[in-house]
């Protein structure tokens, strides 16, 4: 039996949310197309790519160049590179840790990124952003990540959480269609990596323009 919490939880997004990666994320992608001999991509193009996990990442790139083929290879050389290079520029959104030191006591914070666990820990952790969290859950944590619900669910089950009436905080139409198959509100991230133009297609609870708003929300 799980140990019951009785503090409401809340759902955060990682890359877009918390943390400003892109530059870094851009930066190993280059590095890798530079590698195998590939027309590198702007740093735009890049950043609307990401949210859906390092595969689909690469994967998308990758159609940039018609090279499909050489996926496995070029998986490899980026994981090796952004594994060096991870910190080099990235660093939370200003306001960020203002908000988690004043929500940390009253609420069961938890991580739920598409971006891959052992990165997310390793970001989290130098960036000294741990301790906020009770837990963290990668794209590679289970079987399904988001938009599917599991990752939540997985959380719910272990620490005994109520998620009736709780939020998802985050940039990306994953978070979005998280929020809506657990039926919880949507905190819609401005500031990240994706462009206002998504609110055409998807319908948000609530927008915020930096992450100090949250606390007017929760």
């Amino acid at each position: 039996m799980p140990n019951l919490s009785f503090m409401k939880p809340l759902f955060f997004d990682l890359d877009g949310t918390i943390i400003d990666s892109k530059l870094d994320l851009a930066n190993s992608v280059n590095a890798a197309l530079s590698h195998f001999n590939l027309q590198t991509l702007d740093n735009e193009t890049i950043y609307g790519f990401v949210g859906n996990g390092v595969k689909q990442l690469l994967v998308d790139c990758l159609k940039q160049n018609k090279k499909l083929n050489i996926l496995d290879e070029f998986y490899r050389y980026f994981l090796e590179h952004y594994q060096d290079h991870l910190l080099d520029n990235t660093h939370p959104y200003e306001g960020v840790i203002d908000v988690l030191r004043q929500l940390r006591y009253g609420y069961d914070m938890f991580v739920v990124t598409n971006k891959s666990e052992m990165f997310a820990k390793k970001i989290l952790k130098e960036l000294k952003l741990s301790d906020y969290f009770k837990d963290v859950v990668g794209g590679d944590s289970y079987e399904h990540k988001k938009p599917h619900p599991e990752p939540v669910l997985r959380l719910k089950e272990r620490y005994g959480l109520n998620i009736d009436n709780s939020f998802v905080v985050g940039d990306s139409e994953n978070d979005i269609l998280l929020a809506k198959a657990l039926n919880l509100r949507i905190i819609w991230a401005s500031y990240g990596f994706r462009d206002r133009e998504i609110l055409k297609a998807y319908k948000v609870d609530f927008v915020i323009n930096s992450p100090k708003e949250i606390l007017g929300l929760v």
